[in-house]
């Protein structure tokens, strides 16, 4: 009885040792800081309307939204923002949907890996200088 019960938790450690824990996940530019809303910005608005409907066009296509919406700036081009979460999608085995062409200052990305679904949406402020304000928001089926 001894020997079974030792095999059967040898098989339990042996299958836990193997299941590895890899953060699949597609981090944001190391140059990203936490959003913080200026006075004089448009965004806050835009951007609270935007994630509403994210979650909508979610529920609707029967996804889970998993993680809270986030938000940070990036202080560089919206383009080279694009790329940035392009590379560490493909770094970290994500596909990428084809692209949606950019309008009103704005990029969209959708990166799937197996039932998961992450959107960045990228918008630019009036004011470039500032750089591109990132809303991240990801869904499980």
């Amino acid at each position: 009885m001894r020997r079974i019960l030792l095999l059967i938790l040898t098989c339990f450690v042996v299958v836990g040792c193997a299941v590895t824990q890899d953060d699949m996940s597609v981090p944001d530019p190391v140059d990203a800081i936490p959003y913080k809303v200026s006075n004089t910005s448009s965004l806050p608005e835009v951007m609270a309307a935007y994630d509403n409907n994210l979650h909508a066009m979610l529920r609707a296509k029967g996804y889970r939204v998993t993680d809270e919406t986030t938000f940070v700036r990036v202080p560089r081009p919206i383009a080279e923002v694009a790329q940035s979460y392009d590379d560490a999608a493909r770094a970290n085995d994500w596909s990428i949907d084809p692209p949606l062409p950019p309008r009103d200052s704005r990029i969209l990305r959708t990166y799937r890996n197996g039932t998961q679904i992450l959107i960045v949406t990228l918008f630019a402020e009036a004011n470039s200088r500032d750089g591109v304000v990132s809303l991240r928001i990801t869904a499980d089926r």
